[in-house]
């Protein structure tokens, strides 16, 4: 089991390599938009803003990364994978690199946002910490929203409807957790608000790996 989705996340990998342009999209959209409120605030900005203007931009490059997860499984694909490997194989495979995925994406907005707009984070290791919970509750909730859609006829709407109000709930508490990093954390008070945050995730991660296996069924 081990084995296969390693080579999930490796085919995954390949193809998003082959296909640079949409990875360069990603990054192209990230650039724009900081630079484009660089504009709009000349430079200055409160960590309020800061932090609202990083998750907004997290959250829809995430959508964009996530949306493309089964494009390639699509129609008769999925017959071809159903005789290979198991769902929860391939929803583990896809998870964890789109997990990878908006890592990257996330620490690549963290440094444009502080080149460009300054770096107002007091405690980079709880931002750092945030950053990755928040990865891993995304691509559980958006890789399986991707799966649905791939399902309903790949319809590019889908994702973005199911996934903003499934999404809501980490993005809340991602709001105020985030903004202490910004402005000073204490692990002590802070510790109820990642724990909360850490279950999200974990509850995405394991409803994403019990109901995708009746969605592979259909």
């Amino acid at each position: 089991m081990l084995v296969q989705i390693v080579e999930i996340f490796k085919l995954n990998f390949t193809l998003e390599w082959r296909r640079k342009q949409s990875f360069l999209g990603v990054v192209l959209y990230v650039l724009t938009t900081v630079y484009l409120a660089y504009l709009v605030f000349s430079g200055v900005i409160t960590p309020e803003v800061w932090n609202a203007l990083f998750w907004v931009i997290l959250i829809f490059a995430s959508l964009q990364a996530a949306f493309r997860s089964f494009q390639n499984e699509a129609d008769r694909r999925f017959l071809l994978y159903f005789g290979m490997v198991k769902p929860q194989v391939l929803i583990i495979g896809k998870t964890l690199y789109n997990f990878f995925y908006m890592f990257s994406i996330g620490l690549l907005a963290t440094l444009v946002f502080t080149f460009l707009l300054g770096n107002p984070i007091a405690s980079p290791g709880a931002f750092i910490l945030i950053l990755l919970i928040a990865s891993a509750g995304f691509s559980a909730i958006l890789t399986f929203v991707s799966g649905l859609a791939a399902k309903a006829g790949d319809n590019p709407a889908l994702p973005a409807i199911l996934s903003i109000p499934l999404l809501y709930p980490q993005v809340l508490t991602l709001s105020k957790v985030s903004i202490r990093a910004l402005t000073g954390f204490a692990w002590d008070i802070n510790a109820p608000l990642l724990l909360v945050l850490s279950m999200l995730a974990v509850v995405t991660c394991l409803l994403s790996y019990l109901l995708f296996a009746y969605l592979w069924r259909d």
